[in-house]
């Protein structure tokens, strides 16, 4: 077996413990992280869709207890933009829009019920029987004709990419000096 020289040798080990550390410590400290979803073929009836897109960010041991922000939101059938609403997420649950100056003739009470609690890792149907909305005051709970949320792609952390090149990086020297 051929003896690899010292200063290559000096170099797999800086390099192999510079990945490593780059692991422990990725791994190590919480870090924040976010998922996009999207609100996908929510019909209030057969042609008036509810569009929109949040961000859930939450620290990677504790998803629950994140942070949702709606980038979108488009409600048909009122004049009414994200800015004159309050958005309550509970992520385990549902999400729900009221507005702000509840206005007796001009309500926007919408109540999204999921079938299962959204996760970083998974997209949820609406539970339709559960699911309401009222616009304009009328105080009538409709029913919602479809509906899911969406997760958009999850991104694969920089840490599994920097290591994965190292580790091609060590093979490769080690193929060629052998």
């Amino acid at each position: 077996m051929k003896q690899i020289p010292g200063t290559m040798r000096s170099w797999i080990i800086r390099a192999t413990t510079f990945a490593w550390m780059t692991i422990i410590l990725s791994v190590g400290t919480a870090q924040a992280a976010t998922v996009s979803y999207t609100l996908d073929n929510i019909f209030l009836n057969s042609t008036q869709q509810m569009t929109g897109t949040f961000e859930w960010t939450y620290n990677e041991d504790d998803f629950e207890n994140g942070t949702g922000l709606f980038s979108e939101l488009f409600i048909p059938m009122t004049s009414h933009v994200l800015a004159d609403l309050n958005v309550t997420f509970d992520i385990k649950k549902s999400i729900e829009f009221t507005l702000i100056d509840n206005l007796d003739s001009d309500g926007v009470d919408i109540t999204l019920v999921f079938v299962n609690p959204l996760s970083p890792t998974q997209s949820t149907l609406l539970n339709l029987g559960a699911s309401k909305w009222s616009l304009g005051g009328t105080g009538a709970n409709n029913s919602f004709n479809s509906g899911s949320i969406s997760l958009v792609a999850v991104p694969i952390p920089a840490a599994v990419w920097l290591f994965g090149s190292g580790l091609i990086g060590l093979i490769a020297v080690a193929r060629r000096k052998v």
